[in-house]
């Protein structure tokens, strides 16, 4: 899929991070998983510079990739030595810093994020600011903005998918069905661009009920595929077949 699609529908979100990074202040993308969180920092992140980090579950793999993108090596340095090294460089470097998929942080990473605070500006991609969600660092998020991002309504999603037929990813015909096709992906951008992936990839009887029912099926099932081969959870709606 396009990577311009990604962002249909989207335009207000884009404009609020944008006077958000603008004004220097600390912000929580909000979200389901595959409503776009981490297409936007990244997006956000080609314009405006900032590091990101989207392995968050450790202090390890924060170090890690925090590190890759510097240009660091550890050497022998222990994961403390490597945090102080780090909270020094980022707060004289000054930049934003941003951190995809926080949830239920142990202590060691809420503090090192409760040091980033104190010295940058923040960004965190969450599904919730609730602390049986994201953690021990909700107690340090008071004075963050909020960006929330919910499904799509029917006016994006029609705008995406005839974005999609416009520059050819997918059959005109496809038009005819938009209302089905965002009931199918109940306005997650990442289901809807998956049922158009598989729309491209092969011919679907779209005149029949049983051609929408096939659609949903295949991308269920490489979306099944895809977790086992990454070892991950599968999400709800691949495991309902």
């Amino acid at each position: 899929m396009n990577n311009s699609l990604a962002f249909v529908g989207r335009e207000n979100e884009i404009e609020e991070l944008r006077l958000i990074y603008t004004e220097r202040r600390p912000v929580l993308i909000i979200g389901a998983p595959g409503v776009g969180k981490t297409a936007l920092l990244r997006q956000m992140r080609q314009s405006y510079p900032m590091l990101l980090c989207e392995e968050t579950t450790s202090l390890r793999r924060i170090c890690d990739s925090f590190e890759r993108q510097i240009g660091w090596k550890h050497y022998k340095m222990n994961v403390i030595e490597r945090k102080n090294r780090l909270i020094t460089y980022l707060g004289r470097r000054g930049e934003p810093v941003a951190l995809d998929d926080v949830a239920l942080t142990p202590p060691r990473v809420a503090r090192f994020i409760a040091h980033l605070i104190e010295r940058v500006p923040v960004w965190i991609a969450c599904r919730s600011q609730l602390a049986k969600d994201i953690g021990a660092v909700w107690q340090y998020l008071y004075n963050f903005a909020q960006v929330e991002l919910g499904p799509l309504t029917l006016a994006e999603s029609t705008a995406l998918i005839e974005a999609a037929v416009e520059i050819g990813n997918v059959q005109p015909e496809i038009c005819g069905h938009i209302r089905q096709l965002h009931h199918m992906a109940k306005g997650n951008p990442r289901i809807l661009e998956e049922l158009l992936i598989e729309l491209a990839a092969r011919q679907y009887k779209m005149d029949r009920a049983f051609g929408l029912h096939l659609l949903d099926l295949d991308r269920r099932i490489h979306e099944l595929d895809a977790a086992v081969k990454a070892g991950s959870e599968p999400s709800a709606s691949a495991r309902v077949i």
